[in-house]
Protein backbone atom coordinates (compact mmCIF):
# COMPACT_ATOMS: atom_id res chain seq x y z
CA UNK A 1 0.00 0.00 0.00
CA UNK A 2 1.26 3.45 -0.95
CA UNK A 3 -0.45 6.73 -0.06
CA UNK A 4 -0.17 9.89 -2.17
CA UNK A 5 -1.70 13.15 -0.97
CA UNK A 6 -3.16 14.93 -3.99
CA UNK A 7 -4.93 17.67 -2.05
CA UNK A 8 -4.77 18.66 1.62
CA UNK A 9 -6.53 22.02 1.58
CA UNK A 10 -9.84 23.00 3.13
CA UNK A 11 -12.95 24.54 1.61
CA UNK A 12 -10.88 27.26 -0.08
CA UNK A 13 -7.84 26.03 -2.03
CA UNK A 14 -4.54 27.91 -1.95
CA UNK A 15 -1.63 28.15 -4.35
CA UNK A 16 0.11 25.44 -2.33
CA UNK A 17 -2.84 23.17 -1.47
CA UNK A 18 -5.57 21.69 -3.65
CA UNK A 19 -8.99 20.53 -2.51
CA UNK A 20 -9.10 17.17 -0.67
CA UNK A 21 -8.08 14.00 -2.49
CA UNK A 22 -5.90 11.06 -1.51
CA UNK A 23 -4.69 8.25 -3.77
CA UNK A 24 -4.12 4.83 -2.23
CA UNK A 25 -2.04 2.62 -4.50
CA UNK A 26 -2.05 -1.16 -4.40
CA UNK A 27 -0.26 -3.55 -6.72
CA UNK A 28 -1.63 -2.72 -10.16
CA UNK A 29 -4.38 -0.28 -9.20
CA UNK A 30 -5.23 2.74 -7.10
CA UNK A 31 -8.33 4.25 -5.52
CA UNK A 32 -9.22 7.81 -4.56
CA UNK A 33 -10.50 9.03 -1.23
CA UNK A 34 -12.48 12.14 -2.19
CA UNK A 35 -12.06 14.06 -5.42
CA UNK A 36 -12.11 17.80 -4.89
CA UNK A 37 -11.62 20.38 -7.60
CA UNK A 38 -8.26 19.96 -9.36
CA UNK A 39 -7.92 16.25 -8.60
CA UNK A 40 -7.24 15.26 -12.21
CA UNK A 41 -4.41 17.78 -12.50
CA UNK A 42 -2.87 16.49 -9.28
CA UNK A 43 -3.08 12.94 -10.64
CA UNK A 44 -1.11 14.10 -13.68
CA UNK A 45 1.50 15.80 -11.51
CA UNK A 46 1.87 12.71 -9.32
CA UNK A 47 2.67 10.45 -12.25
CA UNK A 48 -0.07 7.97 -11.30
CA UNK A 49 -1.78 8.22 -14.66
CA UNK A 50 -5.47 7.45 -15.18
CA UNK A 51 -5.50 3.86 -16.44
CA UNK A 52 -5.04 2.20 -13.06
CA UNK A 53 -7.79 4.15 -11.26
CA UNK A 54 -10.54 1.67 -10.32
CA UNK A 55 -12.68 3.19 -7.55
CA UNK A 56 -13.47 6.52 -5.93
CA UNK A 57 -14.83 6.88 -2.40
CA UNK A 58 -16.56 10.16 -1.57
CA UNK A 59 -16.78 10.89 2.15
CA UNK A 60 -19.56 13.49 1.93
CA UNK A 61 -21.28 15.81 -0.47
CA UNK A 62 -19.60 19.11 0.28
CA UNK A 63 -18.28 20.63 -2.93
CA UNK A 64 -14.64 20.66 -1.91
CA UNK A 65 -14.74 16.86 -1.62
CA UNK A 66 -16.46 15.82 -4.85
CA UNK A 67 -16.59 18.57 -7.50
CA UNK A 68 -13.44 17.23 -9.15
CA UNK A 69 -15.38 14.13 -10.22
CA UNK A 70 -17.01 15.64 -13.28
CA UNK A 71 -13.94 16.98 -15.10
CA UNK A 72 -12.12 13.76 -14.20
CA UNK A 73 -14.87 11.66 -15.79
CA UNK A 74 -14.81 13.87 -18.88
CA UNK A 75 -11.05 13.45 -19.24
CA UNK A 76 -11.29 9.68 -18.84
CA UNK A 77 -13.93 9.62 -21.56
CA UNK A 78 -11.81 11.75 -23.91
CA UNK A 79 -8.96 9.32 -23.31
CA UNK A 80 -11.32 6.56 -24.51
CA UNK A 81 -11.42 4.68 -21.27
CA UNK A 82 -13.34 1.40 -21.52
CA UNK A 83 -12.99 0.02 -18.01
CA UNK A 84 -15.83 0.59 -15.55
CA UNK A 85 -15.33 3.18 -12.81
CA UNK A 86 -16.99 2.59 -9.44
CA UNK A 87 -17.95 5.48 -7.15
CA UNK A 88 -19.04 5.00 -3.53
CA UNK A 89 -20.79 7.95 -1.94
CA UNK A 90 -23.50 9.10 0.45
CA UNK A 91 -26.96 9.25 -1.13
CA UNK A 92 -27.53 12.08 -3.59
CA UNK A 93 -24.49 11.87 -5.83
CA UNK A 94 -26.13 9.76 -8.52
CA UNK A 95 -28.76 12.42 -9.24
CA UNK A 96 -26.19 15.23 -9.22
CA UNK A 97 -23.93 13.30 -11.58
CA UNK A 98 -26.78 12.45 -13.93
CA UNK A 99 -28.00 16.07 -14.03
CA UNK A 100 -24.60 17.51 -14.82
CA UNK A 101 -23.77 14.86 -17.39
CA UNK A 102 -27.05 15.40 -19.23
CA UNK A 103 -26.94 19.22 -19.14
CA UNK A 104 -23.27 19.55 -20.07
CA UNK A 105 -23.23 16.81 -22.70
CA UNK A 106 -20.58 14.88 -20.80
CA UNK A 107 -22.01 11.41 -21.45
CA UNK A 108 -19.03 9.12 -20.69
CA UNK A 109 -17.94 6.44 -23.11
CA UNK A 110 -17.46 3.98 -20.28
CA UNK A 111 -19.63 2.67 -17.45
CA UNK A 112 -19.77 4.76 -14.29
CA UNK A 113 -21.50 2.91 -11.47
CA UNK A 114 -22.48 4.88 -8.36
CA UNK A 115 -23.10 3.01 -5.12
CA UNK A 116 -24.97 5.20 -2.64
CA UNK A 117 -24.40 4.51 1.04
CA UNK A 118 -26.85 5.36 3.82
CA UNK A 119 -25.39 3.31 6.66
CA UNK A 120 -22.06 1.87 7.75
CA UNK A 121 -20.94 -0.58 5.07
CA UNK A 122 -18.06 -2.91 4.29
CA UNK A 123 -16.79 -3.87 0.84
CA UNK A 124 -14.30 -6.68 0.14
CA UNK A 125 -12.32 -6.21 -3.06
CA UNK A 126 -9.87 -9.06 -2.55
CA UNK A 127 -6.65 -7.05 -2.34
CA UNK A 128 -8.21 -4.81 0.27
CA UNK A 129 -11.37 -4.26 2.30
CA UNK A 130 -13.04 -0.87 2.70
CA UNK A 131 -15.29 0.11 5.61
CA UNK A 132 -17.29 3.33 5.45
CA UNK A 133 -18.43 4.49 8.89
CA UNK A 134 -20.31 7.55 10.11
CA UNK A 135 -18.37 10.42 11.65
CA UNK A 136 -19.67 13.72 13.04
CA UNK A 137 -19.61 16.67 10.63
CA UNK A 138 -22.60 18.67 11.77
CA UNK A 139 -25.82 17.94 9.88
CA UNK A 140 -24.04 16.56 6.82
CA UNK A 141 -23.97 12.79 6.40
CA UNK A 142 -20.26 12.06 6.39
CA UNK A 143 -18.29 8.83 6.31
CA UNK A 144 -14.83 8.03 7.55
CA UNK A 145 -13.04 5.43 5.43
CA UNK A 146 -11.10 2.45 6.78
CA UNK A 147 -8.92 0.47 4.38
CA UNK A 148 -7.44 -2.89 5.40
CA UNK A 149 -4.94 -4.38 3.01
CA UNK A 150 -5.23 -8.15 2.63
CA UNK A 151 -2.60 -10.21 4.40
CA UNK A 152 0.19 -11.44 2.15
CA UNK A 153 1.61 -14.98 2.04
CA UNK A 154 4.54 -15.64 4.33
CA UNK A 155 8.08 -16.26 3.11
CA UNK A 156 8.45 -19.28 0.85
CA UNK A 157 10.73 -21.98 2.30
CA UNK A 158 12.69 -23.22 -0.70
CA UNK A 159 14.55 -25.86 1.33
CA UNK A 160 11.31 -27.35 2.63
CA UNK A 161 9.79 -27.32 -0.86
CA UNK A 162 12.79 -29.22 -2.19
CA UNK A 163 12.47 -31.79 0.59
CA UNK A 164 8.80 -32.30 -0.26
CA UNK A 165 9.55 -32.65 -3.95
CA UNK A 166 7.55 -29.64 -5.07
CA UNK A 167 8.31 -28.84 -8.74
CA UNK A 168 9.29 -25.25 -9.50
CA UNK A 169 6.27 -24.95 -11.81
CA UNK A 170 3.87 -25.65 -8.91
CA UNK A 171 5.39 -23.38 -6.28
CA UNK A 172 3.45 -20.33 -7.41
CA UNK A 173 0.20 -22.17 -6.66
CA UNK A 174 1.26 -22.72 -3.06
CA UNK A 175 2.18 -19.05 -2.74
CA UNK A 176 -1.36 -18.21 -3.86
CA UNK A 177 -2.77 -20.34 -1.04
CA UNK A 178 -3.63 -23.42 -3.10
CA UNK A 179 -3.06 -27.03 -2.08
CA UNK A 180 -1.19 -29.15 -4.64
CA UNK A 181 -0.34 -32.77 -5.36
CA UNK A 182 3.23 -33.43 -6.48
CA UNK A 183 4.08 -35.81 -9.35
CA UNK A 184 4.90 -38.44 -6.70
CA UNK A 185 1.38 -38.14 -5.28
CA UNK A 186 2.28 -36.20 -2.12
CA UNK A 187 -0.29 -33.61 -1.03
CA UNK A 188 1.37 -30.35 -0.02
CA UNK A 189 -0.49 -27.58 1.80
CA UNK A 190 0.53 -23.90 1.66
CA UNK A 191 1.37 -23.90 5.37
CA UNK A 192 3.89 -26.69 4.74
CA UNK A 193 6.18 -24.32 2.83
CA UNK A 194 5.09 -20.81 3.83
CA UNK A 195 6.01 -18.84 6.91
CA UNK A 196 3.49 -16.78 8.93
CA UNK A 197 1.38 -14.41 6.79
CA UNK A 198 2.58 -10.82 6.47
CA UNK A 199 -0.09 -8.61 7.96
CA UNK A 200 -1.61 -6.08 5.56
CA UNK A 201 -1.47 -2.36 6.31
CA UNK A 202 -4.37 -0.50 7.91
CA UNK A 203 -5.24 3.04 6.82
CA UNK A 204 -8.02 5.23 8.24
CA UNK A 205 -9.22 8.53 6.78
CA UNK A 206 -11.41 10.54 9.12
CA UNK A 207 -12.66 12.99 6.49
CA UNK A 208 -14.22 16.17 7.93
CA UNK A 209 -15.21 15.52 11.52
CA UNK A 210 -15.27 16.58 15.11
CA UNK A 211 -13.31 14.23 17.39
CA UNK A 212 -15.49 11.14 17.71
CA UNK A 213 -15.41 7.60 19.11
CA UNK A 214 -16.04 6.08 15.68
CA UNK A 215 -12.64 7.24 14.45
CA UNK A 216 -10.89 5.97 17.58
CA UNK A 217 -12.61 2.59 17.26
CA UNK A 218 -11.89 2.12 13.56
CA UNK A 219 -8.32 3.42 13.78
CA UNK A 220 -7.20 1.18 16.67
CA UNK A 221 -3.60 0.21 15.95
CA UNK A 222 -3.71 1.65 12.41
CA UNK A 223 -0.50 2.04 10.46
CA UNK A 224 -1.68 5.48 9.34
CA UNK A 225 -4.49 7.77 10.46
CA UNK A 226 -5.28 10.72 8.20
CA UNK A 227 -7.28 13.18 10.28
CA UNK A 228 -9.05 16.48 9.79
CA UNK A 229 -6.96 19.33 11.26
CA UNK A 230 -8.73 22.32 9.78
CA UNK A 231 -7.99 24.78 12.57
CA UNK A 232 -5.26 25.78 15.00
CA UNK A 233 -5.94 25.01 18.64
CA UNK A 234 -6.77 28.65 19.41
CA UNK A 235 -9.70 28.39 16.97
CA UNK A 236 -11.43 25.49 18.73
CA UNK A 237 -14.72 27.42 18.94
CA UNK A 238 -14.68 27.79 15.18
CA UNK A 239 -13.95 24.07 14.77
CA UNK A 240 -16.91 23.17 16.99
CA UNK A 241 -19.29 25.41 15.04
CA UNK A 242 -18.26 24.05 11.64
CA UNK A 243 -17.89 20.36 12.51
CA UNK A 244 -14.12 20.20 12.12
CA UNK A 245 -11.14 19.39 14.36
CA UNK A 246 -8.11 21.29 15.56
CA UNK A 247 -4.53 20.09 15.25
CA UNK A 248 -4.43 19.24 18.95
CA UNK A 249 -7.70 17.32 18.80
CA UNK A 250 -6.45 15.26 15.87
CA UNK A 251 -3.30 14.40 17.80
CA UNK A 252 -5.37 13.38 20.83
CA UNK A 253 -7.46 11.02 18.69
CA UNK A 254 -4.30 9.45 17.27
CA UNK A 255 -2.97 8.84 20.79
CA UNK A 256 -6.26 7.29 21.95
CA UNK A 257 -6.33 4.99 18.94
CA UNK A 258 -2.68 3.99 19.34
CA UNK A 259 -1.87 4.57 15.68
CA UNK A 260 1.65 4.22 14.35
CA UNK A 261 1.59 7.35 12.19
CA UNK A 262 -0.65 10.42 11.96
CA UNK A 263 -1.05 12.65 8.91
CA UNK A 264 -2.97 15.90 9.20
CA UNK A 265 -5.12 17.23 6.37
CA UNK A 266 -7.88 19.67 5.35
CA UNK A 267 -5.94 22.75 6.41
CA UNK A 268 -7.83 26.03 6.50
CA UNK A 269 -6.69 28.72 4.06
CA UNK A 270 -5.95 30.83 7.14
Amino acid sequence: MRVIFLGTGGAIPTLERSHPSIAVFFNGEYILLDAGEGTQKQIMKSGLGFARLTRIFISHLHGDHFLGLFPLIQTLSLLRRKKRLEIYSPAGLRDVLHELVSKAYLEPRFEVEVFEINEDRSFDFGKYEVNMFHVFHGDTQTFGIRIKEADKPGEFDVKKANELGVPITMRGLLQKGMTIKTPSGRVVYPEDVLGPPKKGKLLVYSSDTRPCKAVVYNAKGADLLIHDATFRDDLKDRAEKTGHSTVGEACAIAIKAGVKKLALTHFSAR
